[in-house]
């Protein structure tokens, strides 16, 4: 019975992360910062539970400076390779749907000049 205590809250915990990490991946899109994000990710990925130790190490000196409310959150997060692989992934889908959104937006934008141009011819 505790196994499946434990087993939901391990989901909780893991939905948390990804809100978490659903976050983050938009403001790497709102902010264009989408190749570095990847970059910086990609070649990070060996190294991720060396940085959640590094958070942790860190932690009592970080937080006497600023107060992070995820701060632990995002140290649990580095903890897992796959968390940093779902995170790519999640920043790789919103770019693909802006990049989307910017071409319809452009198609739309094209359509109705030429359509304003052949108004203003036939008149």
């Amino acid at each position: 019975m505790w196994a499946m205590r434990d087993k939901g809250r391990a989901e909780a915990k893991r939905d948390e992360h990804r809100e978490v990490m659903d976050r983050f991946a938009q403001r790497v899109i709102d902010w264009r910062m989408t190749a570095v994000a990847i970059m910086f990710l990609e070649s990070t990925k060996p190294l991720s539970f060396l940085g959640n130790q590094a958070l942790i190490f860190f932690q009592p000196i970080v937080q006497s400076i600023f107060n992070f409310k995820s701060y632990d959150e995002v140290a649990e997060i580095l903890e897992d390779r796959e968390n940093i692989e779902y995170l790519l992934c999640k920043i790789e889908a919103l770019e693909a749907e802006r990049r989307d959104a910017e071409r319809d937006g452009k198609r739309k934008k094209r359509e109705e000049k030429l359509a304003a141009k052949r108004l203003k011819e036939g008149s």
